[in-house]
């Protein structure tokens, strides 16, 4: 059974994640970050941190530096558009490995089917 605060802590991040998928959409003039997918955010217990997970196809290493160098600047609208949060998180960007995870696994998986065919 979760507790009140996981609740809490899942529905501010859901919050944050569209907010900041919003943002980088609309609002951010940098176009190193065009393209970049918004998996998730995960919010700290005491909502003064958030870790947002991105989607970077490419090179990652530059987009990310970006994002991360724009965090203040993403952070300062989104208080602007949740005025009713009384703590807006520090923003932190990281990549999401989980995409990769499943292209590796899918990959592995038509092998396996490529395999079956040639043996039969």
């Amino acid at each position: 059974m979760k507790s009140k605060g996981s609740h809490r802590t899942e529905r501010v991040g859901s919050v944050v994640k569209r907010a900041v998928a919003v943002i980088i959409d609309t609002q951010v003039a940098d176009p190193r970050v065009h393209g970049v997918s918004v998996v998730d955010a995960v919010v700290s217990g005491d909502l003064k941190y958030a870790t947002v997970y991105v989607y970077i196809e490419g090179d990652d290493t530059e987009v990310l530096a970006a994002l991360n160098n724009s965090a203040g600047f993403i952070r300062r609208l989104m208080a602007e558009q949740l005025r009713d949060m009384r703590v807006i998180p520090r923003l932190k960007f990281e990549i999401d490995k989980s995409q990769s995870y499943y292209e590796h696994i899918d990959a592995l998986i038509k092998g396996l089917h490529k395999n079956d065919g040639n043996d039969k």
